[in-house]
């Protein structure tokens, strides 16, 4: 090979820059072709899901405070108004799972004409992944809501007041007794 880059680098002046090219090619290329492994495929979707976990949560807070201040504040006698909702647990989500069972049964007879019977079982469950080595997603449940204060230009008015309590309760399927409903300073 010393001898083909001799012949192939006669007509260059700087050898160095030939040698130094040649080098960096065959880094990238086994860069390329023979890749570090980090993690797990299952580790990575792991970490993701829960980073995306995390950031849903406060995305779905979020988004039913504005869609409850849209609402609210069309409503007849409300005026402007303010909406916290918190929640008790993250978003749960169910992810497909392959399942391997194995039972295996062993009997055995002793000279005395005794008998003992072994049972034992196997089951080992896989995360299901998709293309991109994330997990597929059976199932998704909302967070649960613990509760909904809200403050209200028209909550001096007990018609409005439980007006207000009665639509958060029908919208999010919230007990009366998670709901506060005060009057908003001006």
């Amino acid at each position: 090979m010393a001898g083909w880059l001799d012949k192939w680098t006669k007509d260059v002046k700087n050898k160095k820059y030939v040698i130094l090219f040649a080098v960096v090619l065959m880094i990238a290329l086994g860069i390329t072709f023979f890749p570090m492994k980090s993690n797990t495929p299952v580790q990575k979707a792991t970490t993701m899901t829960k980073q995306i976990a995390s950031n849903e949560d406060t995305n779905y807070e979020a988004a039913l405070e504005r869609k409850l201040v849209n609402m609210l504040s069309k409503m007849e006698g409300v005026g402007t108004v303010s909406v916290m909702v918190t929640t008790s647990s993250n978003k749960e989500k169910v992810l497909a799972q392959d399942t391997t069972s194995s039972v295996q049964c062993t009997e055995e007879k002793d000279q005395a004409g005794g008998t003992r019977t072994t049972n034992s079982q196997q089951q080992t469950n896989d995360v299901v992944l998709q293309n991109g080595n994330t997990p597929y997603i059976v199932k998704e449940y909302a967070p649960e809501i613990r509760g909904v204060f809200i403050l209200a230009e028209g909550a001096d008015d007990s018609m409005v007041k439980n007006q207000i309590i009665e639509a958060v309760s029908k919208l999010l399927d919230v007990p009366v007794h998670k709901i506060s409903v005060e009057k908003k300073k001006n």
